[in-house]
């Protein structure tokens, strides 16, 4: 399976490669922030039991974080809410093969987890299940995409509508979005300067706790097709995908073969997550993290970056 390897190197670093976290962060008046991370164990090595906190070192800029404490999101703490969201201006070969899949992979999730689907249609987000613990209903909800050229302008506009609007009250310990689209922004075309509508969807999920995962499927029409705009899209699906803690893959310029891959990969990630707790923090708005553990045979893959309320 290939993930992100045919982003230039050079995209990726103008970008930036950050991360967010999955839990809202409370005032830094003496209340705890909270981050989620992701931890696997690395090829040939076993999955630990669980890590403690005195496991883990968490840096904000210069400065040691203390971890107060570290649970595993299972059990009691493994629920979650999953938005899966499709474009509306995929391709309908695109999304069409691989709609069984996504059908299986909704239908084999944990009865811990809520599933919604939705439609990225004119830069907004249109419900076609509200979130349940019936996973064969929601997977029923899935259809073809409209497949027409532009139908939505902006993946990023329309992610920024879904946060702003979550379509559910209920407390739960995650909330995530799988966006499958092209993330071509018609908007700020291939400028390889910073786009503000991804910066802006980046930092509304920060703010409501969304952790956004993605898959690369190709548009309608020609445009978003030529290799130098493919190569921006993906950058800036990383960009979204990493700095709100999730993951973005990729089969080359193409679409993948199957998507289930993808989706066995995610579900794993899902299933080896630790909620962090930290001290209080004397800075409000995005600031950097970096955690790191000293543990052998593991990959951890945390959070770069953190909202401060």
């Amino acid at each position: 399976m290939k993930t992100q390897q045919c982003v230039l190197t050079g995209m990726i670093a103008l970008f930036g490669a950050g991360a967010g976290i999955s839990a809202s962060l409370p005032n830094a008046s003496g209340a705890p922030t909270q981050m989620v991370i992701t931890v696997r164990p690395a090829k040939g090595a076993s999955q630990p039991e669980s890590l403690v906190a005195g496991e883990l070192t968490v840096q904000q800029g210069k400065t040691a974080a203390p971890v107060a404490g570290l649970e595993r999101l299972a059990g009691d703490l493994a629920n979650m809410q999953l938005f899966v969201f499709l474009d509306d201006s995929t391709r309908s070969t695109s999304l069409g093969l691989q709609i069984p899949e996504l059908k299986k992979f909704i239908e084999g999730l944990p009865g811990t987890t809520q599933v919604a689907v939705g439609y990225m249609h004119n830069g907004t987000f249109a419900l076609s299940q509200s979130f349940t613990a019936d996973h064969q209903k929601a997977a029923a909800s899935l259809r073809l995409p409209a497949a027409m050229p532009g139908e939505n302008g902006s993946p990023y506009f329309a992610l920024s509508d879904l946060v702003k609007h979550w379509p559910s009250n209920d407390a739960t310990d995650r909330r995530a979005v799988l966006m499958l689209t092209d993330g071509v922004d018609r908007y700020y075309g291939g400028s390889m300067t910073d786009d503000p509508y991804v910066d802006a969807a980046t930092n509304s999920a920060l703010k409501q706790g969304v952790m956004v995962y993605s898959i690369y499927l190709q548009g309608a029409g020609l445009y978003g097709r030529s290799g130098w705009l493919t190569n921006v899209a993906q950058s800036r699906l990383i960009q979204v995908s990493e700095e709100t803690g999730g993951y973005a893959y990729f089969e080359g310029f193409t679409d993948p073969v199957s998507v289930a891959p993808f989706l066995k990969d995610l579900q794993d990630r899902l299933a080896n997550q630790y909620r962090v707790t930290l001290g209080a923090w004397n800075e409000k708005g995005v600031q950097p993290v970096k955690v790191r553990t000293e543990l052998r045979g593991l990959k951890l893959d945390s959070p770069t970056r953190i909202y401060v309320r």
